[in-house]
């Protein structure tokens, strides 16, 4: 009978920390308005334009940055207006036609960094109240444990006294199982909540499809040119990562982080927050480059013109 009455006072404990598995859902919040921009068309090179370019001056890394941004044409414009006699009208329009263009690509760079960190304060948003959850649901278990604990050894101790041996070690039995039960759950119980997202951008990069939706055209193009047909793409270059840093655990139909609706815990939420990184730290490279591009247009030099002739 005071068996009976322990499991009677053991199941509401246990009750109490299971009942903390919330479920929390984080929707698409302001992340989603950057998925609205315009998609403007990049003209693949021409035939010979790099060997024209490297003539024209302008470095290999330069005109890798300015054929992932669609430039290539506006640069052959500046160096055949530089060949020109007239006046410096010409040239500066030139010059100026490619350097709008570079701004704008950077411009494209920090507006997907900002759409990243979005992404992941939205994640961090999730985990923190997982986070919460779970430390509530350690502290009311801990107390469940310490209150079996407890009664367990008064009525062991209660029935020894009153010579009830057997009944003692039954009751002993029953709360060591309790406790082991308590323990078990804070063990290997998890909290999760649904995260929903229209730029899952992740996913994006692993399928690498012909165009995006989610990336500014400069920067896919960036993401997904090749050097050479046989070698890796960054986007490429990315995922390998990711898979060399354990991120990808399961093929990638069945990875929930690739989902626009999923069902995350907090060790899905920091690989995601992982992926994230590495992904943010390989595009804002694509600044650098642009740097470089921006630097060999401006400092090239203006050519002397003769006061009084035409354009």
């Amino acid at each position: 009978m005071r068996a009976a009455l322990l499991l009677a006072c053991t199941l509401p404990l246990l009750g109490c920390g299971l009942g903390e598995r919330r479920i929390v859902d984080v929707g698409d919040g302001f992340c989603a308005t950057g998925l609205r921009q315009a998609r403007p068309s990049l003209p693949p090179p021409a035939p010979g334009e790099v060997e024209r370019l490297l003539a024209g001056g302008f470095s290999a890394d330069a005109i890798e940055a300015a054929e992932a941004i669609g430039v290539m044409g506006r640069m052959q414009a500046l160096i055949e207006t530089e060949r020109r006699p007239g006046n410096g009208v010409p040239l500066i329009l030139a010059r100026q036609a490619v350097t709008d263009r570079v701004l704008l690509a950077l411009l494209d760079v920090q507006a997907t960094l900002a759409l990243l960190d979005c992404e992941g304060e939205r994640a961090d948003q999730l985990r923190g109240q997982l986070q919460r959850n779970e430390a509530r649901r350690a502290r009311n278990l801990g107390l469940a444990g310490i209150l079996i604990g407890a009664s367990t050894a008064a009525l062991t101790g209660g029935l020894s006294l009153a010579g009830s041996t057997a009944a003692g070690d039954t009751v002993g039995i029953i709360g060591g199982s309790a406790e082991a039960a308590v323990a078990s759950t804070l063990l290997f119980g998890s909290t999760s909540g649904v995260l929903r997202t229209r730029s899952n951008l992740l996913a994006e990069i692993h399928r690498q499809p012909a165009e995006s939706n989610l990336f500014p055209a400069t920067v896919w193009r960036y993401l997904t040119r090749r050097d050479a047909p046989d070698s890796p793409n960054i986007a490429e270059e990315i995922v390998a990562e990711w898979r060399a840093a354990g991120l990808l655990e399961v093929a990638a139909e069945d990875d929930p982080l690739f989902r626009g609706e999923a069902r995350l815990g907090i060790d899905d939420l920091e690989r995601r927050d992982a992926m994230l990184d590495l992904t943010e730290a390989r595009i804002a490279l694509m600044s650098r480059d642009l740097r470089l591009l921006l630097e060999e247009v401006t400092s090239r030099p203006i050519p002397r013109y003769r006061r009084g002739m035409g354009p």
